[in-house]
């Protein structure tokens, strides 16, 4: 199908949303004078559109309040309006064993992990996650500290229906006694300003996890970064709590959602969903999508971000499509089971979107997107009329943009330069911007 359809996240957005204008901007920004609304950025970090401005408000290897430096490889993340006056950032750091320990909050990772005592999950791991307090009136840090210990290659994650950050390890590795095991999820209470206990919720699976949001009905979505990934869907048994419950994975009529060789599924198609239970959520290696594929459940190409409306489920597939450059589907939960799945989006020959990674929804309805590709990362907004406006691009570095989120109080926009080890707050006028 040539049309190109996107979502707007109260409604229906046109299908041609990603039709030539979208592609003339997009092939426009390879031209480092695309675009007169842009500017450069003398301190050659980001540049952003002119009625905007940024500041840095985090560098990796700061000390922080508690002592401890800033971590690097900052990703996912979301604000939390804590008081009137304050909101936190709780902030995840996407860090593996050898650059854990280069970049991780400590001097000495092996002496202040001991130190740590049960704060600390893993002593040969050294991902987690921080938080930064802000003022609300000065948008000033007050505060910035650890607030996860132990824990490994902490990508994206989620924000449950009670306010808390549920941070996910992308790391999964078979298990070996008298060794900690990875592949979780870990809740953090942003209301805490101090160290908090790793507790590991296994019931939500172990895998390669990426991101996760919740429906109106309160069960969770997690999506899954592999080239032959599940989505998953989580049933809490109690409310405020996802220590226990029942994981299930995605299935609809065609198991293979890639269209890697051919349209198998085309933009706009709609299926009913089935749920294919899971017995096995802890296993002892990686085989937890194996379990849900042998029951028939369908095959995602790196799902990563994921957001929801208050009615609808939206997330990125990576490097599915024909051009391996991206997906977004739609999911729109039940009461019961009568769930729909559709494919809202591909990235198609003439769209150039190149790879769409992190999203959120602003405070006044748009869609937000982080790409991720091996090209240049860009962010983008979406307007109810399916208009796009370009937010920032990093011309400077190969280094990821993610974590995109708002403060609950303000139109401040807050976003992670991941390898440069940034996190930046950017404000200004945001209907300038969308016109």
């Amino acid at each position: 199908m040539k049309r190109r359809s996107f979502l707007y996240l109260s409604g229906i957005v046109s299908a041609y949303a990603f039709s030539d204008p979208l592609s003339r901007m997009l092939l426009a920004s390879n031209n480092k004078n695309f675009n007169s609304k842009m500017k450069k950025d003398p301190n050659n970090v980001i540049d952003i559109h002119r009625s905007l401005s940024y500041n840095i408000i985090s560098n990796k290897g700061d000390v922080m309040s508690d002592g401890f430096r800033v971590p690097g490889s900052p990703d996912g993340m979301s604000a939390f309006l804590v008081d009137s006056n304050h909101t936190v950032l709780v902030r995840n750091h996407e860090l593996g064993r050898a650059s854990g320990r280069l970049m991780g909050p400590f001097k000495d990772p092996k002496k202040d992990a001991i130190a740590l005592g049960e704060k600390h999950y893993d002593r040969k791991a050294f991902g987690g996650t921080t938080n930064v307090l802000i003022n609300n009136a000065t948008n000033k840090v007050v505060k910035e500290y650890l607030s996860l210990s132990g824990t490994m290659t902490n990508c994206a994650g989620g924000v449950s229906p009670w306010n808390t950050w549920l941070t996910c390890e992308e790391n999964i590795s078979k298990k070996q006694k008298n060794k900690v095991s990875h592949g979780y999820v870990f809740e953090v209470d942003p209301k805490k300003d101090f160290l908090q206990n790793p507790v590991p919720l296994k019931k939500m699976g172990r895998f390669q996890h990426e991101a996760v949001a919740f429906d109106k009905y309160g069960n969770a979505y997690l999506t899954e970064d592999r080239s032959d990934g599940l989505l998953y869907k989580f049933i809490p048994k109690n409310k405020n709590s996802l220590v226990d419950g029942n994981l299930y994975a995605l299935k609809i009529i065609e198991k293979d959602s890639r269209n890697w060789k051919k349209n198998d599924i085309l933009i706009n198609q709609k299926f009913e969903i089935e749920w294919v239970k899971l017995e096995d959520v802890d296993p002892e290696s990686d085989t937890l999508r194996e379990e849900g594929i042998e029951k028939g459940a369908t095959i995602f190409a790196r799902g990563e971000g994921i957001t929801h409306d208050g009615e609808s489920m939206f997330f990125t597939c990576t490097s599915g499509g024909y051009l391996k450059k991206g997906q977004i589907w739609k999911l729109t939960p039940g009461a019961k089971e009568n769930s729909i799945l559709e494919l809202w989006f591909e990235v198609g020959k003439k769209d150039n979107l190149n790879m769409p990674d992190n999203l959120t929804v602003a405070p006044w309805g748009d869609l937000i997107i982080c790409e991720d590709n091996p090209d240049i990362d860009r962010l983008w907004g979406i307007t109810p009329s399916g208009t796009t406006y370009l937010i920032a691009e990093n011309n400077y570095s190969s280094a990821e943009l993610a974590g995109v989120c708002f403060g609950s109080k303000n139109y401040i926009l807050y976003l992670n330069i991941q390898q440069n080890g940034q996190t930046i707050a950017i404000n200004g006028d945001w209907n300038s911007v969308r016109t």
